[in-house]
């Protein structure tokens, strides 16, 4: 499978426990390191599909990955995303000379390697990117807009907020960098419970903006900042 694929956000980024909120508007930030607690304002019966509460357990805290350490931790959630899709990063191709080649694309200034923490121990990731220049789709607005890749947490850790936290860092991450806008792409069938996630923090569908990825399933979606 080529790069940039429906999977380029995964579905394993919610679960469906839930847990008391916390205190509401919490936020604490020290350096590049955000820590989010955030409480759900969701009745249970208006919750999306797939919508995931805040659970009151140790702070999630979302980092830029950039010593080895951090980049190796990266690396590894994005092996587990691939293989979580079907993927196989041992037996080489795209996925696994990203990984090797980390951060790539989302190194700075223009991108962002963020890793989750939660109890001390990586639990997630996301990259955000500019769109690539040569398959940006003219007249859309793809020149201005970050785009959101390889969204990840650990089976164990989901259902405590880590997904959304890093939802939240990477538009602050955007914002900081000028970009106007989020974008990503998503597959309600292979991601059925993403989408609950990506309504409830505002992103809409949108015109497709990239030129090379013709899969038919693929919901394309954005994030006016």
């Amino acid at each position: 499978m080529p790069p940039h694929t429906v999977g380029s956000v995964s579905s394993h980024i919610v679960g469906t426990r839930d847990g008391p909120a916390t205190r509401a508007g919490q936020r604490r930030v020290h350096g590049r390191r955000a820590f989010f607690l955030v409480p759900s304002r969701h009745p249970r019966a208006a919750r999306p599909r797939g919508y995931t509460p805040f659970m009151a357990t140790a702070p999630r805290d979302i980092t830029e990955a950039r010593t080895p350490d951090e980049i190796a931790a990266a690396g590894s959630l994005f092996a587990q995303y691939a293989a979580s899709l079907g993927w196989d990063p041992s037996a080489g191709g795209w996925i696994a000379e990203e990984i090797a080649s980390l951060p790539g694309p989302y190194a700075p200034p223009r991108g962002s390697l963020m890793l989750a923490m939660l109890d001390g121990e990586p639990v997630g990731a996301l990259g955000l990117q500019p769109v690539p220049e040569k398959a940006r789709i003219p007249g859309v607005g793809a020149e201005g807009a970050g785009e959101l890749k390889r969204l990840f947490v650990r089976p164990e850790a989901r259902g405590h907020g880590v997904g959304r936290a890093l939802m939240l860092r990477a538009e602050e991450g955007a914002r900081s960098r000028g970009y106007d806008a989020l974008v990503l792409t998503t597959s309600a069938e292979m991601m059925p419970l993403a989408q609950g996630l990506y309504d409830s923090l505002g992103y809409r569908e949108t015109a497709p903006y990239r030129d090379d990825m013709p899969y038919p399933s693929i919901r394309w979606m954005r994030k006016e900042l």
